[in-house]
């Protein structure tokens, strides 16, 4: 897909940019963007389920065509889907080898600034599971 859109909805700001293999989607708030995204029908072919799964199931349809979107908020990507996407987290949080994260600093960044409790718990939450999913596959 060969992309260069704008859409502005209730305030929120996307910018879709797509060069053949890859599509980038920005959005200035992220939240909403991604609150948006899982409320809605996947495709009839990835089949039916919901939460982190339908992440992976959505990453892996992309991943099995070739392709890769990139999801940008203000500081840098927070996940990408499909082709060489995949991280440690992404597979531990979705099932999905397809699926990546960003840097821990630009997936807290899209948590409100009125909650820093939230923000450390988060982090916090995020090294645990990850040194358990390590700790769990060298044994």
């Amino acid at each position: 897909m060969f992309a260069d859109l704008r859409m502005e909805s209730d305030g929120q700001r996307v910018h879709v940019v797509g060069d053949g293999a890859s599509l980038i989607v920005h959005s200035s708030d992220p939240l909403r963007l991604w609150s948006a995204v899982t409320s809605s029908a996947l495709p009839s072919g990835v089949g039916r389920v919901n939460g982190p799964r339908a992440a992976g199931r959505a990453a892996n349809a992309l991943r099995d065509a070739g392709l890769r979107v990139d999801v940008t908020g203000p500081n840098g990507v927070l996940v990408a889907l499909g082709n060489g996407a995949g991280t440690v987290a992404g597979r531990a949080l979705t099932g999905s080898n397809s699926v990546g994260f960003g840097s821990l600093r630009a997936v807290l960044s899209t948590v409100p600034a009125v909650t820093p409790t939230v923000k450390i718990a988060a982090g916090l939450a995020a090294a645990a599971a990850l040194a358990a999913f390590v700790l769990r596959r060298t044994r």
